[in-house]
């Protein structure tokens, strides 16, 4: 092969370059960096090889790495500071709360619903360690803290000037805009709200319902999602404070209430005593008011059989009553089928 100009012949031997600072190419007896072979002699560029030595590609920079809290740390991350009956209350906290739906909710940490609640039954701070709900849920709270501590505006530091400059712009504030009294309408305002209070918890608590039986209970078709959104209506319209309702139930234990509102489920609540006496209240209310029941209302009552919903479990008699409604919808479908055919 022709070698290419202008080119330099060498015997075959080990062959050792270095770069001059004009970018020229020069032998040198520096340790060797690549040989070549001893069967036939070598040509080579020169030029190419010393222009490519000079113009070798930047060497890309090195950033300090900076330090980041790695939240799925193998050995001990960030989100494992709550134990499972932490992660259990912040759950029952937060969809307390409306911000989400429990469906929303299970939806976000990628868990199923048979997992959630084998999860949210279980006690103790170990219970339960080992299942996707803990993970995922405590992950979705550790997040929701960080993103809560991004939006916090940063404190800046003030000098002692500024201090002294702003204590004095308040208290000059304060001197120019004195509290003014209420009013007199606002006063009879107020006071008329809480006598329409008082007497509408009055006319309700007169209602009797047909359907008492000789304990004073009354059979409940309204399930437990449903209670707690009357209830949060109804102590919305600001007439009668909560601990004046608790009253109107039957001097129920706030501790109980708040725990029943916190839950989130049909039947999640059935035990508590809140829920029955919540729904006598709306019952007699909704007589007091006049309104009918609605479709729902009516499907519960024909499932549910003259005992109602139960404190735990299904109803035998909705069991049956399904089972008697699929039967049916069997029979329809056959006669539908026998009727085409002919």
């Amino acid at each position: 092969m022709r070698p290419e100009s202008p080119t330099t012949a060498i015997s075959p031997t080990l062959l050792y370059f270095c770069l001059r600072n004009d970018g020229s190419l020069a032998p040198s007896y520096a340790p060797p960096t690549f040989s070549i072979s001893a069967s036939k002699p070598f040509s080579f560029n020169a030029a190419s090889i010393a222009n490519a030595l000079a113009n070798r590609p930047p060497e890309p920079l090195h950033f300090p790495q900076e330090s980041i809290e790695n939240e799925f740390n193998a050995v001990k991350p960030e989100w494992r500071q709550w134990n499972c009956r932490d992660v259990r209350l912040k759950i029952r906290s937060f969809l307390g709360t409306m911000r989400m739906t429990q469906a929303a909710f299970l939806k976000v940490i990628d868990v199923d619903a048979r997992l959630y609640r084998r999860f949210m039954a279980l006690k103790g701070a170990d219970e339960g360690d080992d299942n996707p709900t803990y993970n995922g849920a405590a992950i979705f709270f550790y997040r929701q803290e960080q993103n809560e501590e991004k939006v916090k505006p940063k404190e800046t530091k003030r000098t002692a000037a500024e201090r002294e400059e702003s204590a004095t712009l308040i208290r000059n504030v304060a001197k120019a805009k004195k509290r003014k009294a209420p009013t007199r309408e606002e006063k009879e305002k107020k006071t008329k709200k809480t006598r329409d209070g008082k007497e509408l918890l009055r006319r309700i608590e007169e209602v009797e319902l047909p359907n008492m039986n000789e304990n004073g209970c009354v059979p409940v078709y309204d399930d437990c999602d449903e209670i707690r959104r009357k209830i949060d209506i109804f102590l919305g319209e600001g007439l009668v404070t909560k601990a004046a309702f608790l009253r109107a139930l039957g001097n129920v234990n706030s501790n109980s209430m708040r725990r029943f509102m916190c839950l989130r489920g049909g039947r999640d609540g059935a035990a508590n005593e809140a829920y029955r006496k919540a729904f006598a209240f709306f019952e007699k209310k909704r007589i007091l008011d006049g309104e009918e029941k609605t479709a729902k209302r009516l499907r519960n009552e024909y499932m549910q059989g003259p005992e109602g919903f139960p404190r735990f479990g299904v109803s035998t008699y909705c069991i049956d009553r399904y089972i008697e409604d699929r039967q049916k919808e069997k029979n329809s479908e056959v006669s539908a089928t026998t009727i085409s055919t002919s």
